[in-house]
């Protein structure tokens, strides 16, 4: 159900973005208008986008990588520099979702507002500190998912031996 609604909400928020830009050039082109809070509120979706596309990516396995060294590694190994790199993945989304906390908290105390559509500045930041802990939550997971099968990979080799 989560994977549909993300998968939903990102679909429409880029269609809805290109539409936008569509009206934007014609508006420009045919009727020599420009609407002042397209730029603005394209900035704001294309943070919004970004942020919700790379935690759809992490769940998907499909963010780049650069594997050739681990691909070599022998395959205990090739799953504890995975786990570790998740793990420290993870870490690295919870200090960006720490950061962009506290400079929410610091917007919503000044009160800004964004130029052309006059939105509370925070609300533009928001996507940040949340998606950063979708993120992090996911490689979390995908960390322990790896060090699990390692486990009951090494479980089920010493398991016959007992015997």
């Amino acid at each position: 159900m989560l994977d549909r609604v993300e998968n939903t909400v990102l679909v429409w928020t880029i269609l809805g973005l290109a539409l936008i830009g569509f009206i934007q050039v014609v508006s420009r082109y045919l009727f020599n208008y420009s609407f002042t809070w397209y730029e603005e509120l394209g900035r704001f979706l294309a943070v919004f986008i970004a942020f919700l596309g790379a935690a759809i990516g992490v769940k998907t396995g499909s963010h780049f990588s650069m594997d050739l060294a681990v691909s070599h590694l022998a395959r205990p190994w090739q799953e504890i520099v995975r786990g570790s790199v998740a793990f420290l993945s993870s870490l690295f989304f919870l200090v960006i979702a720490w950061y962009a906390w506290k400079t929410i908290l610091r917007l919503h105390g000044f009160g800004n507002t964004s130029p052309a559509m006059g939105l509370p500045m925070y609300l533009a930041y928001l996507p940040i500190p949340i998606f950063s802990l979708v993120i992090a939550t996911r490689y979390l997971l995908s960390g322990c998912s790896l060090i699990t099968s390692l486990n009951q990979d090494i479980a089920e080799k010493e398991g016959p031996s007992r015997q």
